[in-house]
């Protein structure tokens, strides 16, 4: 009965109400109020139009409590603004809700989706009188605490989700009971009266009291007090729900990632949630309350550093998120990351990615080190840091970060990889995505391209501990400092810097050393300059002579020559400094360390060896290293100085004026050869020659015997007989190259092709060739195309020479052509009827007495041609008689006669033609297709899915003959490859079915139904798969294959995917043959 409380408004004063109902703990509002309503037998809108709010709505004052509301509740019930502000979602604005203060309305909340209605806990609604708790409200809320199980989402009667405000027209609401409409049309009659289901019988899934669910619940909430100031703890740090929902949000992801394996952790949560799937979440997507306990319960272990499985589920969730996927690169899915979550789970996800990252950016955010974090270091930072390092790796760090293999003998790249490590120091923590920026601060030393090939090219196990190095090298720098400015050094580079050139002669010939040439000198310059500047990137080899073989005396020379020049400049810094070892630690060096290297053995060494590439490998390090081992030692002698004034042996006299010319202009010896031929040294030689007033040549310059060529001769034999450099070479005792130089100061036009055989002129000797015959038989294979070219003249058609010359049409046409094009004659006539020209009916009859004289030579000497290109000899044809048994009566082809007789095809070819046998067509068996069933070819190929190699094996044809005869025989040929060639000799006496064959045809067919075969062994496709070591998508990959080649079904389209059971039929039929299979694989030793 609903009581007219306007009637009894007078009644009342405007006071406080006689009957209280006090707010229960955490209680909505809008449950308290209508709990006050059933009290007095009202209905909530009846109850706030009497205490003096008749225009009031409780979803808005749930929302947000107007202060004139608060005003009236508070003067009718005495309880006081604040509790009933507590009461409200306003205090959880843009914490677990978002609040429209202008409709007091719900936005889209900032974690989760956004929900009409309440979740509820069936227990406590029982135990309460059906009062409604305001946490449940809130999407973080996913279990009561108290009893130790999750919370319901729907009502089980109407599907919705309830709240405890009743409807209007449905009367004073009983405690419990589901106020919401039932799920009718609108015409039916009672559709909008309430459901009425009991809330309290609602299952609720249990989970237990001490698990991971209850205490992220805990957790959950100590957040939320935390922010919203009740009960909050200041100095108790606690994560952001944002992070909290972003790692949330990606663990639910990750479980539907079959590419990983879920963890046990995950599982754990999800046995603890009930065992349920869940399903896959998208950003429209109703989550449950299972979904968010199963994803905050993830997050919670993630973020609590103390659980021992934190690390390993992180790893999982960064594993699927952090992988490239298509054209986005890592590093742009890891910006969700950097603004969602706290530096030290950055930290954490850093170390996780760092092999997926480039190089450049493994630097830019530290990965390698202990703190990794995104780049935000001050370009006035990286500035700094550019000052303190030479352009040039420092010699010490250089030896401990360049590898052994880096530069040679002449130390090429080795400067240039030097100058890459300085630009990499400069990449470390910087916000710059090149390395164009850190080369234009050191100078340009090299370009960014090489920086960038080099990293790139540098081993694998060479390149983590290098990046670590760096690293740390870049933090110590940035808090330590140097005490040079190498940017101040580098701006002043354009001021001459050269040794004082008195003072070093004067230490020569303090030293007794030889005068120093401008050369030497130069070198000393450069070599100062690069200690000063800090920049090496110039590969003189006397440079980097100077570097290793540098006197002690000299190093100490350069070392005052640089500190005086500060002083000059007054600039108060010491003239070389490198950081401390310390500076690094825990990392292997991809190089040596100085220190590890004795300074006594280095000596003994260097002074055992004389190359420095003998010294490194007697060492066991690399040729840089060497050098600048050197250069920090500094008062290492590596070479042995003789003095002016040691005695030497008396000269060898050089001989006379004739003889000279003779061996040097006439003979063309060099000056060792000379030098060896006399007796003489190599400087009497040259003194003699200048006296006798013969020009030296320049190094590798040989003497021109162009005076002992005739320029028409030479033109005769290259250019009109087409002979090759290298036979004129041989006849005239020269070399090849003199002889090209020879023909081009002549101005002979070089041909591109080869020229003639190298035998034709000894072949032809006796014959006058007009210059044509010589062009014809220019180039590889010229005899044997001309031979079948001039067959034109003994028959009218082209087929008919082709075919007895047992080639192609188009190889004889291809042959023509080569002809026409090297003599520029055309053979053929084709406006009409095709015939030969007369200009090529004579080429033709002028080339056939060469061809006779070479079809002799052949039949006398069969392996003469041969010969001629350097190749052993070839074997001879068989006989006639056995040619015309293997050929026509048993139908070998060509191929398979090369294999019996040992002879080459062309051979063959040769050998039928003289023995009047027609060469068939390619692929041409005549007869066969008469001699297979046909029946039983469609029974071998469609229905056991052999292949043509397979069949034509087994009745010793071609594979291309069974196909022309599967074709002519209408039988439908297929795309797919048939089973494996051991097939039939393995499942000898099975009965298979025709399905079978199907599902073992393909390639690795075998091996693909050995691992789907593990599904009738194990229920779930995991355990199959770990069973098979391949992931699950391997597996259902297979299974794709399998059900395409059998059009079987093999696995359910339901989660989990299990197998159906025409597929376990399927798999039961073909594990006969698996067995033979393994039958065979164990009783052989071989693979």
């Amino acid at each position: 009965m609903t009581i007219n409380t306007v009637a009894m408004a007078p009644a009342f004063s405007a006071g406080r109400l006689p009957y209280v109902v006090e707010p229960l703990q955490g209680e909505a509002l809008d449950s308290w109020i209508e709990a006050y309503a059933r009290q007095l037998i009202v209905t909530s809108r009846e109850f706030l139009m009497f205490i003096g709010l008749p225009g009031a709505h409780l979803e808005h004052m749930l929302v947000k409590l107007l202060p004139e509301e608060a005003a009236v509740l508070t003067r009718r019930t005495g309880v006081e603004p604040e509790a009933l502000r507590a009461m409200t979602l306003e205090p959880f604005d843009q914490i677990t809700v978002t609040v429209r203060h202008t409709t007091r309305g719900l936005g889209s909340p900032p974690s989760w989706r956004r929900h009409k209605g309440s979740r509820y806990c069936p227990t406590c609604l029982a135990e309460n009188g059906g009062r409604w708790q305001l946490s449940w409200r809130s999407p973080w809320t996913f279990a009561c605490t108290q009893h130790a199980q999750l919370l319901v989402e729907t009502c089980e009667g109407c599907g919705q989700r309830p709240h405890p405000a009743g409807r209007h027209p449905a009367g004073v609401t009983n405690p419990a009971l589901c106020t919401m409409a039932r799920d009718l049309a609108r015409s039916s009659k009672g559709a909008r009266l309430p459901c009425h289901t009991d809330l309290t019988t609602a299952v609720a899934q249990p989970i237990p009291a001490d698990g991971e669910i209850i205490r992220a619940q805990h957790s959950v909430d100590t957040v939320i007090r935390g922010r919203t100031g009740r009960d909050r703890d200041p100095d108790q740090p606690h994560p952001s729900l944002d992070e909290l929902f972003f790692l949330a949000w990606r663990g639910l992801a990750t479980l539907h990632d079959d590419n990983l394996p879920i963890p046990q952790t995950a599982s754990g949560l999800l046995e603890e949630a009930g065992g349920h799937t869940l399903a896959l979440l998208t950003g429209l997507s109703n989550e449950t309350a299972t979904d968010v306990a199963v994803g905050t319960a993830t997050a919670m272990t993630v973020l609590e550093r103390g659980h021992p499985h934190s690390d390993a589920v992180l790893r999982w969730i960064a594993d699927s998120h952090l992988r490239k996927d298509g054209s986005m690169e890592v590093l742009l899915k890891f910006n969700s990351w950097r603004t969602s979550c706290s530096p030290a789970t950055v930290t954490r996800a850093l170390t996780v990615i760092d092999s997926r990252l480039r190089i450049i950016d493994r630097l830019r955010f530290a990965t390698t080190s202990p703190t990794p974090q995104p780049p935000a270091a001050h370009p006035e930072l990286i500035e700094r840091r550019a000052a303190a390092i030479p352009a040039t790796l420092w010699p010490s760090w250089s030896m401990r970060l360049m590898p052994h293999q880096i530069g040679g003998p002449r130390g090429a790249k080795v400067a240039e990889f030097r100058a890459g490590l300085s630009t990499l120091l400069l990449m470390v923590r910087s916000t710059s995505r090149v390395y164009r920026d850190a080369l234009a601060l050191l100078g340009d030393t090299v370009s960014p391209s090489f920086v960038k090939s080099m990293i790139t090219r540098l081993d694998r196990q060479y390149l983590t501990p290098l990046l670590a190095a760096l690293t740390q090298l870049a933090d110590s720098l940035d808090e330590h400092g140097s005490p040079i400015d190498y940017q101040r050094r580098r701006s002043l580079a354009d001021i001459r810097l050269a040794i004082d050139r008195p003072a070093y002669l004067q230490l020569a010939a303090q030293n007794r050393w030889r005068t120093p040439t401008e050369l030497s000198l130069d070198a000393l310059d450069q070599y100062l300059r690069a200690m000063w500047i800090g920049t090496l990137t110039h590969t003189d080899h006397r440079l980097n002579d100077l570097r290793f073989r540098a006197d002690p005396a000299v190093r100490a020379f350069l070392f005052d020559q640089a500190a005086g020049h500060l002083q000059r400049l007054g600039i108060d810094e010491p003239v070389t400094w490198e950081p401390p070892p310390e500076w690094v630690s825990g990392i292997p060096w991809p190089g040596t360390e100085p220190a590890d290297i004795s300074a006594e053995e280095f000596r003994r060494t260097a002074a055992r060896h004389r190359k420095i590439t003998d010294v490194a490998d007697s060492l066991g390090i690399g040729i840089e290293h060497a050098r600048l081992y050197v250069e920090l030692a500094s008062t290492i002698p590596t070479v042995q100085r003789k003095t002016l004034g040691t005695p030497r042996g008396p000269r060898t006299t050089a001989p006379d004026a004739a003889i000279l010319h003779d061996l040097y202009v006439t003979q063309g010896l060099s000056l060792r050869g000379m030098s060896k031929a006399t007796g003489s040294s190599v400087e009497v030689l040259k003194a003699a020659l200048r006296e006798a007033g013969i020009a030296i040549r320049r190094p590798r310059e040989r003497a021109s015997r162009g005076c002992r060529l005739d320029g028409d001769w030479l033109y005769d034999q290259y250019a009109v007989k087409c002979r090759g450099f290298a036979e004129i070479a041989e006849e005239v005792e020269m070399g090849v190259r003199t002889i090209r130089r020879i023909a081009r100061t002549c101005g002979f036009p070089i041909r591109r092709h080869d020229g003639v055989p190298r035998d034709f002129i000894e072949t032809t000797r006796g014959l006058d060739l007009p210059p044509a015959v010589y062009q014809a038989f220019c180039g590889r294979n010229a005899v044997q195309r001309v031979s079948n070219v001039s067959l034109l003249l003994d028959h009218s058609t082209i087929p008919e020479v082709a075919a007895a010359c047992g080639i192609r049409v188009s190889d004889l046409q291809r042959q023509m052509a080569v002809v026409e094009k090297s003599t520029g004659i055309r053979l053929l006539d084709t406006s009409a009827r095709p015939r030969l020209t007369a200009e090529g009916r004579q080429l033709l009859h002028d080339a056939r007495p060469v061809v006779e004289r070479y079809t002799r030579l052949y039949a006398d000497n069969p392996g003469a041609t041969s010969a001629v290109h350097g190749r052993s000899p070839r074997t001879a044809a068989p006989a006639p008689d056995i040619l015309r048994d293997l050929y026509l009566e048993q139908g070998f082809s060509l191929h398979k006669l090369r294999d019996i007789t040992g002879a080459s095809i062309t051979v063959l070819k040769q050998a039928l033609s003289s023995a009047g046998i027609e060469i068939r067509r390619q692929g041409h068996r005549p007869g066969y297709a008469y001699r297979i069933d046909r029946d039983w070819l469609y029974e071998q190929y469609v229905l056991q899915h052999r292949t043509f190699t397979d069949i034509a094996d087994e009745i010793g044809v071609v594979s291309t003959t069974v196909l022309n005869i599967a074709r002519r025989h209408n039988i439908p040929i297929r795309s797919a490859v048939g089973v494996p060639r051991d097939f039939a000799a393995t499942t000898q006496g099975l009965v298979i079915p025709p399905v079978v064959y199907r599902a073992f045809s393909g390639w690795k067919s075998v091996g693909r139904l050995k691992k789907i075969s593990l599904l009738l062994d194990h229920h779930a496709l995991e355990t199959a798969a770990e069973a098979a070591n391949v992931r699950p998508s391997e597996l259902k990959r297979i299974a794709a294959i399998i059900e395409k080649d059998t059009g079987i079904p093999i696995l359910q389209t339901v989660k989990p995917p299990r197998l159906t059971a025409a597929g376990r039929t399927l798999l039961q039929q073909v594990m006969p043959v698996l067995h033979r299979y393994d039958a065979v694989a164990g009783s052989t030793s071989a693979p």
